[in-house]
């Protein structure tokens, strides 16, 4: 494995805009989930909002595959 050698400062700006990227990233996710949200159709929004409140409540299940969970959502 090989080491390189930078100095502090170039240390420290690689650093700080790592963190500017971090920030720019998570404000593009909350975006693209708010956009999102209003494609949701109602009735599916309706079962994933009762899906949590089950899980909130510690009523949740475990499933084995995708297939059970498309199931189990359904059936809400």
């Amino acid at each position: 494995m090989s080491t390189i050698t930078l100095p502090r400062n170039t240390y420290s700006e690689i650093l700080k805009r790592q963190e500017r990227a971090d920030v720019a990233i998570a404000k593009l996710q909350k975006a693209v989930e708010e956009l999102g949200y209003g494609e949701v159709k109602p009735s599916v929004l309706k079962r994933l909002e009762k899906q949590s409140r089950l899980l909130d409540e510690g009523r949740g299940i475990k499933l084995k595959n995708m297939k059970e969970y498309r199931a189990y959502v359904r059936g809400l």
